[in-house]
């Protein structure tokens, strides 16, 4: 056990583990006094870490007490903290057990950052890496969900993952230690623990050797997940456009992809899409269903035109922005919008999206800028005069329901609409053989849909 140790550590840090400083998380447990142990008799500098959680009365205080003790024996500094766990998970609206390790693992970083640790190193060990994948497996999770718990993670490392429960408990024994045992950990009602005392023992009935076969497969599952997450980036690399918090994903090259759903799975997770509304988008997406809206908690996801477009969810702007005569410019969401008069205009109008030459005759001020609304038409330029709904040109222009909420109409001071901002100007604003006064309007910087 303690040469498995020194080797499997020496691999984590890649260099002489003396050469570092660990903060190691003991609850007073039997493994984390074990992993204490281990540290101590390898002549590796690290200190102790202990958060009373307060959830079981004197008990926790004995907790504390104890790897205070043990520090003293181990001739180790002792970093200790108190925590209302209850009220904790109240306040940020977590379990209990999320509110411990969340509060946990916050704490340990800022004692490791304070005073110049190397590691945090917590206690975990193949048992817990086995429990976690069923967890997993009966919870749903994708493919992160059976690559166990990670060796290291950022700063986090756990050097007894190579180590069984049986292989533990044999040194613990041998070493003639003592610990102290929490009895929460028998209790079956939580989830882990009922995995721990009852499914586990049931799959052993199996297989014997179940914790074997799982960390043998474990390397086959890892490697296999590099080479997805290899080929999931380099996809979306070629598919993917980021504009700000808008993407959008042209999805031509993947619609028959053999692995469809899980991409998707793997691209939206972050976004807080579960693996349900994965598997509806996936059909939706394969059946070619235009318009269709998929809502996480905090994203909405359309289906537009062979893309799927991804943002943020928000809310309808009904904010309406009035424009007097004096104000030569007003500013829209980072962007600017100015006026001008002029005695002249072009000879050639630009055909520019960003710039609008009016009649200045037409404009009864004050203007109001505002969003389009359901009932909206102007009289497009190059229509032959002919009205149209604002939401049916924004159709035509082939411009989705996402943009299109975002897309400014400046407004006469009569109601008529005379340039939807960045596309077209109504008809009956046009300079004309008559228009004596110009005025223009210019937007920047200019937003592309």
């Amino acid at each position: 056990m303690l040469k498995g140790f020194q080797e499997y550590l020496t691999r984590l840090v890649g260099d002489l583990p003396s050469n570092y400083r660990f903060l190691l998380a003991v609850s007073g447990g039997k493994d984390s006094v074990v992993l204490s142990d281990l540290f101590y008799c390898s002549g590796i500098p690290f200190a102790m870490a202990h958060v009373n959680f307060q959830l079981r009365g004197a008990d926790s205080d004995g907790d504390e007490t104890f790897v205070k003790a043990f520090a003293r024996r181990c001739e180790v500094e002792c970093f200790c903290t108190a925590l209302d766990t209850k009220a904790y998970a109240t306040e940020h609206h977590l379990s209990t057990q999320m509110a411990a390790r969340t509060f946990r693992y916050i704490w340990l970083e800022q004692i490791r950052v304070e005073h110049g640790f190397d590691y945090i190193v917590t206690a975990h060990h193949l048992n817990d890496t086995v429990e976690t994948i069923l967890y997993n497996l009966a919870k749903g999770s994708g493919i992160k969900g059976i690559l166990g718990i990670p060796a290291i993670n950022g700063y986090v490392i756990r050097p007894m993952l190579f180590a069984t429960r049986p292989t533990i408990d044999d040194y613990y024994q041998k070493a003639e230690l003592v610990h102290r045992e929490d009895s929460s950990n028998a209790q079956v009602g939580y989830a882990r623990n009922w995995i721990r005392h009852e499914v586990v023992p049931a799959l052993q009935k199996l297989n014997p050797s179940l914790e074997v076969t799982i960390n043998r497969n474990l390397v086959y599952w890892q490697q296999m997940n590099a080479w997805f997450e290899q080929e999931a980036a380099r996809i979306r690399a070629e598919i993917w456009q980021t504009r700000g918090q808008r993407y959008v994903v042209c999805l031509e090259s993947i619609i028959y992809h053999p692995a469809l759903q899980t991409l998707l799975f793997h691209w939206l997770q972050p976004f807080g899409y579960v693996a349900d509304q994965v598997a509806d988008l996936s059909e939706a997406i394969f059946e070619q269903k235009q318009g269709k809206l998929f809502f996480s908690k905090t994203h909405q996801a359309l289906l537009h035109q062979g893309t799927l477009i991804i943002e943020l969810q928000t809310t309808q702007d009904e904010r309406v922005i009035f424009w007097p005569s004096d104000e030569p410019s007003l500013s829209l969401d980072g962007h600017k919008i100015a006026f001008s008069s002029h005695a002249e205009s072009p000879q050639i109008l630009p055909n520019q999206p960003d710039l609008a030459w009016l009649d200045a005759d037409a404009l009864q001020f004050p203007l109001e800028l505002r969003h389009w609304r359901t009932g909206d038409y102007f009289y497009p330029l190059g229509m032959a005069g002919k009205p149209k709904k604002v939401q049916d040109y924004f159709t035509d222009e082939k411009i989705d329901r996402f943009a299109k909420n975002r897309i400014w109409l400046l407004i006469n001071g009569n109601g008529m609409i005379i340039w939807v901002v960045g596309f077209r100007i109504d008809d009956r604003f046009k300079i004309q053989d008559h228009t004596t006064r110009f005025a223009l309007f210019q937007v920047s910087p200019m937003v592309h849909f």
